[in-house]
This record gives structure tokens, sequence and C-alpha cells, in this order.
């Protein structure tokens, strides 16, 4: 068993140990718990301004949150770079709007659409999660695209895949974006959850060396497609919000793969496998991109690209990773030591961070 490095350490009179500094580290998913509500609920004021366009910009801000916070459990949790998960968010939005047109109620469509994303998630797992690396990328990006494919040939919904849905009116679209944050706000608490969970230390085991826990008796296997199957769930309600939100879409745009990219890169961006990091790189490079759209700067999404291979290759674990290392307390004094203190030595040991974890 590791042993401290605080167990031997002595007070300076030679007398007693000295006392370990408090577990902070137990705490902090709680704090990033807490921190994320609180934001979610800040955001969720939204609506009071009475400004249509304000409220549509926000609405698409914490979808793309709920994206990017569903693919963390197969992508930050797993470490498997699933760039075919939009395909449970078009399957999501089929599932809703066929059951709206079909007259039947708007919560049921969600939940056949959860049902439907779970079930397909189990059945396309079983083979393709026996590959790793790029060979698990390039497969779930084929059964997005055909999937897709699939559905615009069969004519699903409507000619070529395009399905409508009678509009929701004015009244109800805050709805669609209290549903939104209220969709975010229990992906977040399951990702808390989970980070406490022997199933989500099963999954860092497999992230951080597959073959190792298998030796110590995890049946990686199943937990990937167990991790799958839970990244399926919120995507897919994501996509029913969206189907009747939409009122209107078809193959290209529900299952475009420009949505799995943007899932991979907001989780990145904040941090994958944390419970907080895929909410902040939601809200930070979509409020960014909206307000470089709307000032008409036309190479808005080069500059947000550039900053993200940046941060790729100098910070692959993300800003809360960096956030964690300048506050983490480093020497014996712990609870003693200033935060001015800790703050300079937590910079220090961020470039030693940046130097071992980039590229």
């Amino acid at each position: 068993m590791a042993i401290s490095p605080t167990a031997h350490a002595t007070s300076p009179d030679g007398g007693k140990p000295a006392t370990p500094p408090p577990a902070r580290s137990s705490r902090l998913w709680l704090w990033n718990t807490i921190v994320g509500l609180v934001l979610l609920a800040i955001i969720s004021i939204v609506p009071l301004f009475n400004d249509p366009a304000l409220l549509h910009t926000w609405t698409l801000i914490v979808m793309f949150c709920v994206l990017a916070q569903g693919w963390n459990f197969i992508g930050g949790f797993v470490g498997y770079a699933a760039f075919g998960n939009v395909v449970f968010f078009g399957l999501g939005s089929y599932a809703v709007g066929i059951m709206l047109n079909s007259n039947k109620p708007f919560w049921l469509g969600l939940l056949v659409a959860l049902v439907i994303a779970v079930v397909f998630a189990f059945l396309v797992g079983l083979p393709i999660l026996r590959l790793r690396g790029h060979y698990f990328a390039i497969a779930t990006l084929g059964v997005a695209e055909a999937v897709g494919e699939f559905i615009a040939a069969r004519d699903i919904g409507g000619s070529g895949g395009l399905l409508s849905v009678h509009p929701p009116t004015l009244a109800e679209l805050p709805l669609f974006f209290y549903g939104f944050v209220g969709l975010s706000a229990l992906t977040l608490v399951g990702t808390a959850i989970l980070s406490r969970s022997k199933f989500g230390y099963a999954l860092v085991a497999i992230r951080e060396n597959e073959q190792a826990a298998e030796a110590m008796g995890i049946a990686s296997y199943w937990y990937k497609v167990a991790a799958f199957m839970l990244s399926a769930a919120p995507t897919a309600l994501a996509g029913g919000l969206y189907a009747y939100w939409a009122t209107g879409f078809d193959p290209s745009t529900v299952f475009d793969v420009s949505y799995s990219v943007e899932m991979v890169l907001l989780a990145f961006l904040g941090g994958a496998g944390t419970i907080l990091g895929p909410l902040l790189g939601g809200i930070a490079f979509e409020y960014m991109s909206y307000q470089f759209s709307v000032s008409g700067f036309t190479l808005h999404n080069s500059l947000l690209g550039l900053s993200i291979i940046i941060v790729t290759i100098f910070l692959p674990q993300g800003f809360i990773r960096l956030v964690q290392e300048i506050l983490r307390p480093s020497s014996l004094a712990g609870a003693n030591e200033s935060y001015l203190l800790r703050i300079r030595e937590g910079l220090r040991r961020v470039q030693r961070f940046i130097a071992s974890n980039g590229v």
C-alpha cells in the first residue's frame, strides 16, 4: 500500500509528527457539482429578459453542453474517442418527431427516444467496442453516417427523411430551454455520482490501462458497453427536445458529424473525464462562437479552432486540470499555507504539469 508523503513528517522541533493537511480532494467532487449547479441556476434566468434571440442562443448553448456531458461518459471516463455519438441525437430526434406526428404525447416520445438509443448503443456497442484507438473512432463515425443515409434513403418521416412537426407556441419556447437546463443538471449530478462509484473507478482504470484493469478482474468489455449506453441516454433526450423545438429537420441536420466533433472539442476544452469540464467548455466555446458570429467576424471558426489546437497541445487535460494544479496545496503546511504562496507554487507546478502532459 502506498505511503502518504506526510505520514512520516515531523514538526520542526522534532517532536510529534506534523498534522497532515486536510483531504481537500475528497470534497472536490462536491464543489465541482455545486459550481455547475450554480452556473445552470444563473443561466436559467435568461427567459426573464424577454429576448427571443437571447433565449434561442442560450437554448443552443445548453444543448451543446448536454451533448458534451453525454460524450464525457464514453470519451472522458473510458478514454474511447467516439466520433459517432451524434447517431443517438439523430435517433432521439426522429423518435420524438414520429411520435408527435402520430398524435402521441411528447413525454412518451422522449421515453421511446431514450429506449431506442440505449438499445441501439447496446447492440452496436457489442461489435465496435472490441475495437480500440482510431479503429473504434472510425467505426462509430461510420455507424452515424450509415444510419443517416438509411433514414434518407427510406424516406423515414418524409421525402428524403425531412420531418416536420407542429410548432410549439411562443409561450412554450422557454420550456425547451428549461428542459435542456434540467437535463444538463441531471447529467452533471449523474457524472458526480459516477465519479464516486465503483463503476466510475472501473471506467477510469480502463482508461488508464485496460490490460491492467482486466488483470485486476474488471470485465472491461462489458463496462465499456455500459458506458456507451450511458452516453447515449442524455444525447438522445437532447435530440428529442431539439426535434420539437426546431419543428423541422432532416438527416443532414441531426446526423451531422460536426456535432460529434463539437462534443469532443467541448469536453476536452473544459476537461474530459471531469465533472465540471464539459459544462464549462460548452458554455465558453459556444458563447464565444456566438459573439464572434454576431460581430460579423468571418474567421471566428478558424480562430476558435486555433485556440483549441493550442489547448490540446499544451494542456490536453483541459482548464479544470489547470485550476486544480494551481490551487492544490503542496507543502506540509497544508491549511496554514497562504493562498498567495499556494498560487505561486501552483504556477510553478503548472509549468511542470504542461511539460509532462503536453505534446
